[in-house]
């Protein structure tokens, strides 16, 4: 479960490193489960849940998109009345018949009329910030709040990570998604704890892009 936010933070939506997944691999514990998931061409956008309310939506550049983003169907306005505490999350907007996100960002920039409850806008959460559960878990809480998730693969195996990567390269994996490459992340959170964050990207997450 997410921790209290103050009201006037918002969790910086980070980029992802593109190192040596060997390399990256080397630096988890022995063992380690990973989930990969599709890298989807998009925009990402933070979400706030106030008593299980949207209150606030935010880009990158903390752009106020909150009117916007009430328009787009598959984000819910309420995930759960019973909730006490903020909730914030991260997900990926995107259209499946966008070339690029940078339509993406202009229509959202715009006046948020341009979005009406027709609109073809599609989105997926996968990160809650200030969550003490690992990912597995986390991709499950958010489902039950009503979100699509990202098609998610785990194993503990690296090659078979490499063997993914080889199979999106040919278009074999998430070719009904408009994507730019695959995402492999640690599942436990006590190691993503451990291996922290950048100023620019989550070390316990990786994109592989060809």
């Amino acid at each position: 479960m997410a921790l209290h936010l103050p009201i006037d933070i918002y969790m910086r939506l980070l980029g992802l490193d593109k190192d040596c997944f060997s390399s990256w691999w080397a630096k988890l514990p022995e063992g380690s489960t990973m989930v990969v998931q599709p890298k989807i061409v998009g925009f990402a956008v933070g979400l706030r849940y106030k008593y299980g309310q949207l209150v606030d939506a935010y880009s990158r550049v903390d752009r106020v998109m909150i009117e916007n983003i009430r328009n787009v169907n598959a984000i819910p306005l309420s995930i759960d009345d019973s909730l006490k505490v903020e909730v914030e999350l991260e997900g990926v907007l995107y259209s499946p018949s966008a070339n690029s996100k940078i339509s993406l960002e202009k229509l959202l920039s715009n006046s948020f009329s341009q979005i009406d409850k027709n609109t073809s806008l599609l989105f997926k959460a996968f990160h809650i910030f200030c969550s003490n559960s690992d990912e597995l878990s986390d991709l499950t809480q958010l489902q039950k709040w009503g979100f699509d998730v990202p098609i998610t693969l785990r194993t503990d195996d690296p090659m078979q990570v490499k063997r993914w990567h080889s199979q999106w390269i040919n278009n074999e994996l998430f070719s009904n998604l408009p994507t730019n490459g695959i995402v492999a992340k640690c599942n436990s959170s006590l190691t993503k704890n451990i291996l922290g964050v950048s100023s620019s990207s989550p070390n316990w997450a990786l994109a592989l892009t060809r």
